[in-house]
């Protein structure tokens, strides 16, 4: 995508963060739903949760939530056996 000045801009940025973050959750039946969290000292708050999955590391199971705010896309990791999350990756249009 061109912008004014003939400079090339990027569609939308991708980064890797792999930073541990603190995390506001509703747990209901069945289900865990991030609600906030905080990063870089900054309060997130969640207004969709786009996806949830889960994966074994080991014996340990771990659930990715894929959740944006208004305006970008972060994915979550709950780490079950040390109930710590990390914040993987940011989208930003």
């Amino acid at each position: 995508m061109k912008v004014q000045g003939g400079a090339e801009r990027p569609l939308f940025m991708w980064e890797i963060i792999n930073q541990r973050v603190q995390v506001e959750v509703l747990f209901g039946l069945n289900q865990a739903q991030p609600q906030r969290f905080t990063w870089q000292g900054r309060e997130i708050t969640v207004k969709k949760v786009n996806l949830v999955y889960s994966s074994f590391v080991g014996r340990a199971k771990v659930y990715y939530f894929a959740v944006s705010d208004d305006t970008n896309y972060f994915k979550l990791q709950l780490e079950t056996d040390k109930l710590a999350w990390t914040l993987v990756e940011v989208y930003s249009d």
